[in-house]
């Protein structure tokens, strides 16, 4: 709301991430389509990121009903560690991908998965496009389980080694784990949204390959 021609640090920053974003999109997009896309590819990388960091707040390990000296219901859980979010993530990017899918080739975009021309003139081929088309229909179905467990995983796993770091070699190791899962939160950020760019680059273009 403050923004200047001459930018100061924040918008600088702000800038930055914002032009890697769409630099990124328009390398693999096209800088139209790249447009188009950039609003929910961003969104998707921010918010994974910004979730993944905000996980690291010790009061999302610490805090919580205490029971016989040992938590046993946190107050608050880390949206990364929830299967609900991720899932939700994963669905926004698979509804996104075919959407787009389909304004670039209408109803022509569902010959990938029904592939059956071939096979109604009668060449025996056809039984390899109809079996090919199964394939692809159910790795675009996988890209919804893989992407929920990948990011429900690997946050969850980060949570742990945290709190065990914590416990076993407090005031040393925690730094280094620390930094280590920043290093996480920012790679599940851009995998998630590079694999949602990548996808929709397929999806849009498919005539091409």
């Amino acid at each position: 709301r403050k923004s200047r021609i001459i930018p100061g640090r924040l918008q600088g920053l702000v800038e930055t991430l914002f032009e890697g974003v769409l630099g990124f999109c328009s390398s693999v997009l096209g800088p139209e389509m790249a447009r188009k896309a950039f609003p929910i590819i961003a969104t998707i990388f921010f918010f994974v990121l910004f979730n993944a960091w905000l996980a690291l707040l010790p009061i999302y390990q610490f805090a919580g009903f205490v029971f016989d000296g040992a938590i046993k219901a946190h107050l608050l859980k880390s949206a990364g560690t929830d299967l609900n979010l991720p899932l939700a993530l994963a669905l926004i990017s698979f509804v996104f991908v075919e959407y787009y899918g389909l304004r670039a080739h209408g109803l022509g975009y569902f010959k990938k998965f029904f592939a059956f021309g071939n096979l109604l003139r009668g060449r025996p081929a056809g039984l390899i496009d109809v079996f090919v088309g199964f394939l692809e229909g159910v790795s675009e179905l996988v890209r919804v389980v893989s992407f929920t467990f990948r990011m429900f995983g690997n946050m969850t796993a980060g949570e742990i080694l945290v709190v065990m770091i914590t416990f076993l070699v407090p005031f040393v190791a925690t730094q280094f784990v620390f930094g280590l899962e920043l290093l996480v939160g920012l790679i599940q950020a851009v995998i998630f949204a590079s694999l949602t760019v990548v996808f929709l680059s397929v999806a849009v273009r498919r005539e091409q390959h």
